[in-house]
């Protein structure tokens, strides 16, 4: 999600502009789109999606004292050790490369995570199959 969060912030966009722009959708460009996308077998289309987490995930989420009074929460006490995770998924396959690492995932990692486990793992696949 950092990596997504921060290309929209390049690209000037928040929540709420994206959210504005898939509701407002054109059902055409979305059928010449399906129909493009047809052409390719469901083992070429990959989904990529990175995950984080660290201890206090979720304790972060929830929280409740009465008015007036502090809440108190019992969570582990950890020092920025956060880990992030991509996955590739294959529609046909489920996750055919995955990739983990300490702190968030940079620009330079994300390229290289699809250079060298991506298209290396599929292109693998295209001559062994």
């Amino acid at each position: 999600m950092v990596t997504i969060h921060c290309a929209l912030e390049q690209a000037g966009l928040n929540v709420k502009q994206v959210q504005k722009m898939a509701t407002e959708r054109d059902p055409t460009l979305r059928v010449d789109f399906i129909c493009h996308i047809a052409q390719y077998h469901a083992s070429c289309l990959l989904s990529i999606d990175e995950v984080s987490k660290d201890d206090r995930t979720y304790a972060r989420l929830w929280g409740r004292s009465e008015v007036g009074s502090r809440v108190e929460v019992h969570q582990p006490f950890c020092r920025k050790q956060c880990f992030s995770m991509l996955a590739a998924l294959a529609l046909d396959e489920g996750i055919v490369v995955a990739d983990i690492v300490k702190g968030s995932f940079t620009q330079d990692l994300f390229i290289k995570f699809l250079q060298d486990d991506v298209v290396h793992i599929r292109s693998l696949w295209l001559i062994f199959s």
